[in-house]
């Protein structure tokens, strides 16, 4: 199962489902519309759920794997993703399999400044490796550094799997790719929320990530 928060982003979501046309693969998908309604193309196979609340990106995905508990894999894409690769869904979840994480190609090459290993943009979870976390997105925080940890467990656990030939393009608002709305004031409820995950992300890092790998570790393999 594919996961995919979006919010105020209509034309963008369709764009997304014309990228996974072109390719000839539009697999399984749970979408998270997290606001008003869209009036677009969805295809028949897809599973639409609208929230009326503001959930921001770690709930919304969140709340997709709840209703979806049992998946042998998780992919999670955002409506800037743009695959273009023949059979890239199916692809990325053989490599993750169960209990690994896969990503794809994004063509820009983009390093974690902190650890010098590869970003992940659009990925797959195995879903045992998720179940046993707890969450696919960073519970922790409101919408940001959930590529962090995952690079965190994955590159750490030795269970990271780059897929080369798999390429999904990660449009970016500071490369002038999508244009700028109201998503990038990094507002929840009315406030800022910036601080507060940067804050979540280190504090998880220094008390509960050494515990959380020496558990993980039983469930995983390299």
């Amino acid at each position: 199962m594919w996961l995919i928060p979006t919010r105020n982003r209509p034309d963008a979501m369709q764009a997304l489902i014309a990228s996974m046309e072109a390719t000839g693969c539009v697999p399984e998908c749970a979408i998270m519309v997290d606001g008003p309604a869209y009036d677009i193309d969805w295809p028949a196979h897809w599973h639409i759920h609208q929230s009326t609340e503001h959930l921001e990106m770690q709930l919304a995905l969140n709340q997709l794997f709840a209703l979806y508990p049992d998946e042998p894999c998780y992919g999670v894409l955002t409506d800037t993703s743009r695959p273009q690769t023949k059979e890239w869904a199916s692809k990325l979840e053989a490599a993750a399999g169960t209990s690994a994480i896969s990503m794809c190609n994004t063509t820009k090459h983009r390093m974690n400044p902190d650890t010098g290993l590869r970003r992940i943009t659009s990925y797959v979870l195995g879903g045992d490796l998720a179940r046993a976390v707890g969450w696919v997105w960073f519970d922790r925080c409101v919408h940001l550094y959930g590529d962090n940890v995952w690079e965190d467990i994955g590159y750490g656990l030795g269970i990271m799997r780059y897929l080369d030939d798999v390429v999904i393009l990660a449009l970016l608002k500071r490369e002038g790719e999508v244009p700028v709305d109201e998503n990038h004031k990094r507002l929840f409820q009315g406030k800022p929320y910036i601080e507060h995950d940067r804050q979540a992300y280190v504090a998880w890092k220094r008390r509960e990530f050494p515990a959380l790998m020496e558990r993980l570790g039983a469930v995983c393999s390299a």
